[in-house]
């Protein structure tokens, strides 16, 4: 039962970094194809990048662990400016939803999902079948929470309008600076 509960806690707080940040681009706006397609890779990245975690093992932790921090630090940093620039200039072309390419989500997906990795480290430690639940719960958590930040950036998005957007660019920012100097 100690396992669960420590499983479940373990894949809420994973999920917390895909609900902020995707309430961000529920801000800006995104279609419900996009939605879905974003919760699926956030939900596949969570666990493949678990499972690659537990895999490579104590042995590369801490040099991976912090080029992976990096990486993700600088892609959503990168995608806040963005939206931000976006945002503040206004291009006219704009139909005001976020537009990112299947590919862009899918970088989005492994940004997000890259403290994952570092978790995965630490499980290599204990039983192939604790990571393997570990993995598919941070997966389907992940997953799950995606949608509902997603839901209701999309809400406060109606109300808010374009300091919504600015607030979502601002948070990606900060979750950037967040996992570069954490």
């Amino acid at each position: 039962m100690d396992d669960i509960i420590e499983i479940l806690m373990m894949a809420f707080a994973l999920g917390m970094d895909a609900f902020s940040l995707a309430i961000g681009i529920g801000l800006k706006g995104i279609t419900r194809q996009r939605a879905i397609f974003l919760c699926l890779a956030i939900g596949f990245f969570h666990i493949v990048l678990t499972l690659m975690g537990i895999y490579t093992g104590i042995l590369l932790q801490d040099v991976l662990g912090k080029l992976a921090r990096w990486f993700g630090a600088f892609l959503l940093f990168g995608l806040g400016l963005h939206t931000l620039l976006s945002t503040v200039l206004g291009k006219d072309d704009d139909d005001g939803s976020f537009n990112a390419t299947y590919m862009g989500l899918l970088l989005f997906g492994i940004g997000v999902s890259i403290d994952a990795l570092s978790v995965g480290f630490s499980l290599g430690l204990r039983s192939t079948a604790f990571g393997l639940v570990a993995a598919a719960t941070f997966g389907f958590f992940g997953m799950v929470m995606c949608g509902a930040g997603l839901v209701v950036g999309r809400r406060v998005n109606r109300m808010a309008g374009v300091y919504g957007e600015v607030l979502g660019a601002i948070i990606l920012i900060g979750y950037g600076f967040y996992f570069l100097l954490a």
